[in-house]
């Protein structure tokens, strides 16, 4: 896996182009800056407008092609993130206290999903939002991304459920039209989730 996603990001820069995310851009300009994490980071274009407007930013991606297309990004933009090569499954450092972590796009097999969003529940300081973006299990048979595979496709339930003990903000399954990049184009159904972690 690691390898095809090195030969994606060798082949094509910014394959899911230079601008953030949209939901993603529209929810942290909401909110007070602090420290951002942002797993499976890609080439950058998140982690580099928030940095942009004042947030302190800890990232990673599993590809090591995607973190040095992200580098020296950064270094275009004059912009400082603290980016590093890593997997959501073995993230190598244990979680901080972080005020917003967002995940965008990461899909993965669903026997390995709880303990991921575990791990993004346990990086948020009290208080702390979650942003998640996930193309849902109605994406299926679509061409504008994503995998094809239904099981690495989210649905609401599996989201109310693994974030039961969270304030659900923003919850929504929505056809949307993607423009991101070549990959990201066209049509698609996806789940936006804004949770606040519990203060106490």
């Amino acid at each position: 896996m690691k390898e095809m996603w090195d030969k994606r990001y060798s082949e094509s820069k910014f394959i899911y182009g230079t601008e953030p995310n949209r939901f993603f851009k529209e929810e942290i300009n909401k909110h007070s800056v602090g420290k951002l994490l942002l797993p499976g980071e890609g080439e950058g274009r998140n982690a580099a407008y928030a940095a942009k407007t004042g947030w302190q930013v800890d990232a990673f991606d599993y590809s090591n092609q995607a973190v040095k297309n992200a580098q020296a990004f950064f270094q275009s933009q004059n912009v400082k993130v603290n980016m590093k090569q890593a997997s959501i499954l073995d993230p190598q450092e244990k979680p901080s206290n972080y005020d917003f972590v967002a995940c965008l796009f990461l899909h993965l097999p669903s026997a390995d999903r709880k303990m991921v969003h575990q791990y993004l529940m346990d990086s948020l300081s009290p208080g702390g939002i979650i942003l998640l973006e996930m193309f849902s299990k109605k994406q299926l048979g679509r061409t504008s991304g994503g995998p094809q595979n239904t099981d690495m496709l989210y649905d609401l339930d599996e989201i109310k459920r693994d974030f039961e003990d969270f304030e659900i903000l923003y919850l929504e399954e929505n056809e949307t039209h993607m423009n991101e990049g070549g990959l990201h184009q066209g049509v698609a159904m996806t789940i936006q989730f804004v949770g606040r972690k519990s203060k106490l």
